[in-house]
């Protein structure tokens, strides 16, 4: 993984030890108030709680799949699927975002579509979902793998042939750094979804020695959802760990739920402690996506800014969207760090003000248009039918509605 060892140091009358030390002693660091230093001890112990077990073929599963006839999908350890769900509930706290459950329908649903990809051995380096490049053999019936290209194509996918925690997999979509399309952080936006309530969690190892990973996260319940927060930014408003930060091909990015931006912004990145502003690179606009059902999709690479742990940072989206956070060091030495805990934490960060989105917003007109359109004896009314038309990539084009519709 991309983890580097950065620490973080708090100034004003708060003295803490060792695992607050920066690197570079001659940086200013930022000041932290007593809640944002209990919170930063909050993620911490919360990370460190985490299962840090690394699972591979003979310890993953529960029942062995079987990938060839019959075809059996297996079932993986109940301890892997939590673990898994713990990792995503963590990464969404960081955001303050609510969190998801799992249950066994959507679990299954996840398991049987990642044994289908082992079981052909699914290309890991072109795009799977929906399957588009693959055959189906005969030993699968054609539910099956009609389920597992539905399903493949309203998931996050992660293949890796290494041996990982159940978090490295949610990690990975996190920071979206092996994301095969360049840096749209479509992984990232759909983890990160403000309107996302459930998910499915899948996994299984092919021939060819790559575990396909399969999380479920497009669901038809989730799209008339109101959103939980008006804005989601990476890294997060208030205090965020470094490790998530940096890293090579780590891009940032800025999601709005319900406001629509299609230009390219100039963005900009001040240190306020070395008070250095840089310029962002490579600035994208991918919001015709719908990544996440987000009305506003914007990715950059924050250029020659130095990311430091201890430093805050100020991030300006033209007039669109300004916000500021603190980096700390996700993982330290509890025990000195607990001798320093003065106040309790909160288990999310403050959510942005924001207004009553539920009020008219695009996002819920649409919708109603489409269930105004809806013919109750159709085919086309049932929800599974619905998944039919994200087939060629088009779940990711916000919102089949628009194709259902013709919408432009």
């Amino acid at each position: 993984m991309f983890l580097r060892r950065l620490s973080i140091m708090l100034v004003a009358e708060l003295s803490l030890a060792a695992p607050f030390s920066l690197i570079n002693q001659n940086a200013k660091a930022a000041t932290f108030s007593p809640g944002e230093v209990s919170q930063v001890h909050h993620f911490q112990k919360e990370y460190a709680s985490l299962s840090k077990k690394r699972y591979n073929i003979n310890n993953l599963y529960d029942e062995a799949p079987h990938l060839s006839a019959p075809f059996k999908a297996g079932k993986l350890k109940k301890n892997y699927i939590s673990s898994q769900l713990a990792y995503i509930n963590y990464y969404r706290s960081l955001f303050g975002l609510p969190a998801v459950t799992a249950n066994a329908t959507t679990n299954t649903t996840a398991q049987k579509t990642a044994a289908v990809m082992a079981a052909i051995n699914a290309n890991p380096f072109i795009n799977q979902h929906g399957l588009p490049s693959e055959t189906k053999p005969n030993y699968i019936n054609h539910s099956l793998w009609k389920l597992a290209q539905d399903t493949s194509e309203t998931s996050n996918l992660n293949f890796n042939v290494n041996d990982q925690t159940a978090g490295d997999v949610i990690t990975d979509l996190l920071t979206d750094h092996y994301n095969l399309t360049g840096s749209d952080t479509g992984h990232r936006a759909w983890l990160l979804s403000t309107r996302l309530t459930t998910t499915g969690i899948g996994a299984a190892y092919g021939s060819n020695g790559y575990r396909y990973s399969v999380q479920k996260v497009l669901n038809v319940d989730d799209l008339f959802k109101p959103a939980s927060k008006a804005a989601v930014v990476y890294p997060s408003n208030g205090v965020f760990p470094v490790e998530l930060a940096k890293g090579k091909k780590v891009a940032w990015s800025i999601y709005l739920s319900n406001r629509a931006f299609t230009k390219k912004p100039k963005i900009t990145i001040t240190d306020k402690d070395t008070k250095i502003t840089h310029t962002a690179t490579n600035i994208k606009n991918y919001s015709n996506n719908g990544y996440g059902n987000f009305k506003t999709v914007i990715t950059y690479s924050p250029g020659k800014t130095k990311i430091i742990a201890g430093h805050e940072y100020v991030v300006k989206v033209n007039k669109l969207y300004k916000y500021s956070f603190k980096l700390f060091k996700q993982t330290t030495n509890l025990r000195q760090a607990s001798q320093h805990l003065t106040s309790k934490a909160k288990t999310y960060q403050n959510a942005l003000a924001q207004k009553n989105t539920t009020t008219k917003s695009p996002f819920l007109i649409q919708n109603a248009k489409l269930w105004a359109t809806r013919d109750l004896k159709s085919k086309l009314s049932q929800p599974f039918n619905y998944f039919d038309s994200l087939k060629k990539g088009q779940w990711d084009h916000n919102f089949f509605i628009r194709n259902l519709l013709k919408i432009k």
